[in-house]
């Protein structure tokens, strides 16, 4: 698990608001990165996404699903003579051409553009960071935008990573619109049996004893205990999560893969150090005993959780190359 706020990408800033002492605004951000708000009223929530603009109604949308941190959408950062606004997701988006739209839902309580010298982590985060909250955001979303923004649908294309990955398993059960799923770098089996998988790794490697590893062990499993026993609970415990988020996610993904029908692109890392490779290779063997043709797996070798190589002092980024793949492959199946 990542310290709160680690991005994977390194995000884009540039000087966006000259006047002095001015404060940058959402439409600011949004004319920067040439994006629309569109938002949703439901009962008593407001659900807000941002969506690529177009000049010519889209046919095709592909929608992007954050990984686990409480980061922003956008921020912004105060400097001597003016500020510099950010955005705090890839550049997957400039690769498309006009016949798709891109969207990305922000996490409970990030909307609009944060203020990078005051980040924190609002309650409504809290309340609300949980799979079905998630999930229901995006899948309100996504009906929002095939019924208001695109023209004769072709293709709905949704991928996330890490816990964006999970949360894209369980959304495309629910959304008969989408017709490919990218699930990059996720859990496969339980969060809290993976935890412990890694500690048995560090024993092999001779990083630690086989005593500290199971006592290790033992204390997530009393750490599990204690979220079965309180799973509403909103108290923000030492991951900065709650066990009503951490109970969310009880159901092993590759549960849910296993029950979607619609091509899946999966892809993980063989240095991951927060979703171990060990268990991605079950998906296919599992994917083989249901007899599913409907997987396509990938490997990076030698890749991090965000996909990049460090060799001789080097960095080898993977990312871009990855989507490039995925999006060409959706044209094919």
């Amino acid at each position: 698990m990542k310290s709160l706020f680690f991005n994977l990408f390194i995000f884009i800033s540039t000087i966006a608001i000259s006047q002095e002492n001015k404060t940058p605004t959402i439409n600011d951000a949004l004319k920067k990165y040439a994006f629309l708000k569109d938002h949703i009223l439901e009962k008593s929530d407001t659900i807000t996404y941002y969506l690529k603009k177009y000049k010519t109604k889209p046919s095709k949308l592909v929608v992007y699903i954050q990984g686990t941190d409480p980061n922003p959408i956008f921020s912004f950062k105060k400097k001597n003579k003016g500020s510099t606004i950010s955005r705090w997701f890839g550049s997957d988006y400039k690769t498309l051409d006009s016949t798709y739209t891109y969207a990305i839902i922000p996490k409970p309580g990030l909307e609009g553009i944060i203020n990078e010298d005051s980040l924190f982590v609002p309650k409504k985060y809290y309340q609300k960071n949980y799979q079905e909250y998630r999930v229901n955001q995006i899948h309100q979303s996504i009906n929002h935008i095939v019924q208001n923004h695109l023209v004769k649908p072709e293709r709905i294309i949704v991928y996330g990573h890490s816990e964006g990955a999970v949360i894209a398993a369980e959304l495309a059960k629910k959304n008969k619109y989408i017709t490919h799923l990218g699930f990059w770098s996720g859990n496969v089996l339980n969060n809290f049996y993976e935890f412990s998988l890694f500690d048995r790794i560090e024993t092999l490697q001779g990083k630690q004893s086989d005593s500290i590893s199971h006592n290790n062990i033992m204390g997530i499993l009393n750490w599990y205990q204690s979220v079965i026993e309180n799973p509403n609970s909103t108290e923000v415990d030492h991951f900065g999560f709650t066990n009503k988020r951490w109970s969310s996610y009880e159901t092993p993904p590759i549960e849910n893969l296993l029950n979607i029908d619609i091509p899946i692109y999966a892809v993980f890392g063989t240095k991951d150090e927060s979703t171990p490779i060990e268990t991605a290779y079950l998906i296919p063997i599992q994917f083989m005993e249901r007899r599913k043709n409907n997987l396509t797996f990938e490997v990076c070798i030698d890749c991090n959780h965000g996909y990049i190589v460090e060799k001789n002092g080097k960095k080898i980024k993977h990312w871009d190359r990855i989507f490039e793949q995925f999006i060409s492959w959706t044209i094919k199946k």
